[in-house]
């Protein structure tokens, strides 16, 4: 389908709406139409809202309209939730009505060989000049203004941030951004589920969102693309100013089939598209969970400006772990400086001799300390000299949560906070132990822009994700 001359400016009529049509919008929970409705109005969308149903002069108490062609005065968007074979009829009454964009929950097209139906479907909104994102999708989510299109419940308890969700799926996007939403602490900006990409693709949502103010880094589930060169020259205009993170599927011979089964996509070559990805300055990720860790570290933290990395932990065994990780990932471990060793030699037993990097502050903690709180002390001061150690790009903490509701942790955040007001050295912790402590911790830290991961060698691949970038972008 031909683009159109101002993509930019239609697809901030899509993701910024000011009266939106729920078509098939229902009064049962649990149906697409009804949770879509509810997650407009629990994440307190300020436009328009008309609930679009035949059967219904009435839903969660907005007015109910038989069609889009009654609907009073203009309509920027319809969300469709009906039955595929109903969409073009439909479609042809979006036409009518001038409406700029439409977001297709429906199934049922291409992707289940049912080309003819979704060409039929195209055909309309191509002559009529209407923006399509789907058919095969949740849509869109846009924390800043309260729209979504998801049927996910649950999406009133989005978090505003800067990372943005790009996918080229309909459920596997909704169900990764409920995971998101109730298990991270740090916050979306934009959210677009691209389904069978009949019209709107991954070229012009990264324009979008190279231009969004709200987003900082782009995170992108691909299936197939469709028009690589455009995408690749794109990727490398936008990855300058934001990292991108892609996890490419149907990498394998069998998952490029079932790709073209889910939404109709061709996969290419996984080592093409992975040589193309590092011309482009994209990092490439090898699962969801790496995603969201490396999402998570671009996020909350600042750039790595090398590969001189620095660590601490309170168990020679996570210092042994940690200095393996970071030669396989082809981090520097440098020598401290002599300001930083006569620091920590200070609060050491006398018998502990070999000071260096990765340090061990196990045995401080172990000898003469009674209390959490005083732990606690000797592993702040440790890691906020080597915050301030020159010889250092970055730091990784390795703690234990082993002590449930101590409230002393937040005093010892406020250190943590200070340095990082000073300092442009990012900071990662690896935390771990009882689980009920831990996720204290975690939740603490997080909400205070410090990323937390349970193993140490997922928070130094997600610092060598930043350091890759940084040199493949910044340096």
């Amino acid at each position: 389908m031909p683009k159109h001359v101002n993509e930019i400016s239609d697809l901030k009529l899509i993701f910024e709406p000011r009266s939106v049509a729920i078509i098939g919008a229902s009064r049962t929970p649990g149906k697409p139409g009804y949770n879509i409705l509810k997650n407009l109005i629990d994440l307190g969308f300020k436009g328009e809202l008309y609930p679009v149903n035949p059967e219904a002069t009435e839903i969660l108490g907005l007015k109910a309209y038989p069609r889009v062609d009654s609907i009073p005065g203009r309509l920027d968007v319809a969300v469709i939730a009906t039955p595929a074979s109903t969409v073009p009829e439909i479609m042809e009454s979006c036409a009518r009505k001038h409406v700029k964009g439409v977001v297709i929950i429906s199934s049922g097209f291409s992707e289940e060989g049912n080309t003819a139906l979704e060409e039929k479907m195209v055909k309309i909104a191509q002559e009529a000049g209407v923006r399509i994102i789907g058919p095969n999708t949740t849509g869109v989510l846009n924390t800043a203004n309260g729209f979504t299109s998801s049927f996910v419940p649950g999406m009133g308890r989005a978090k505003k941030g800067h990372v943005a969700i790009v996918a080229q799926t309909g459920v596997f996007l909704g169900y990764m951004l409920a995971y998101v939403i109730s298990s991270q602490q740090f916050g979306l900006s934009k959210v677009v589920g691209l389904g069978n990409k009949r019209d709107v693709d991954d070229v012009d949502v990264l324009n979008y969102l190279g231009q969004d103010p709200e987003t900082k880094v782009i995170c992108m589930y691909i299936e197939g693309v469709s028009n690589g060169r455009s995408f690749l020259t794109t990727a490398r205009k936008i990855s300058k100013k934001k990292p991108i993170l892609v996890l490419k599927s149907g990498v394998t011979e069998k998952g490029a089939k079932v790709a073209v089964s889910h939404t109709g996509s061709l996969a290419g070559r996984s080592e093409i598209f992975g040589a193309a990805c590092k011309q482009a300055g994209i990092i490439q990720v090898e699962s969801f969970e790496e995603l969201i860790d490396f999402a998570k570290a671009f996020a909350l933290q600042p750039l790595p400006k090398g590969k001189k990395i620095g660590v601490v932990s309170v168990t020679g065994a996570g210092c042994v772990i940690a200095a393996d990780s970071c030669v396989k990932t082809g981090f520097q471990i440098p020598d401290l400086s002599t300001e930083t060793v006569e620091a920590i030699r200070k609060i050491s037993p006398p018998w502990h001799k070999r000071i260096g990097n990765p340090v061990d502050v196990g045995p401080a903690i172990e000898v003469g300390m009674h209390s959490p709180l005083e732990a606690l002390n000797v592993f702040n001061t440790a890691f906020n000299v080597l915050l301030e150690d020159k010889n250092l790009d970055s730091l990784i903490a390795v703690f234990f949560g082993l002590y449930r509701s101590f409230p002393m942790f937040e005093t010892a955040l406020s250190d943590i906070t200070f340095i990082k007001e000073r300092t442009l050295k990012p900071l990662l912790f690896s935390i771990s132990g009882d689980k009920e402590a831990t996720d204290e911790i975690t939740k603490l830290l997080e909400s205070n822009g410090f990323p937390v991961y349970p193993d140490v060698t997922r928070a130094i691949r997600a610092m060598s994700a930043m350091c890759e970038y940084y040199i493949l972008n910044r340096a």
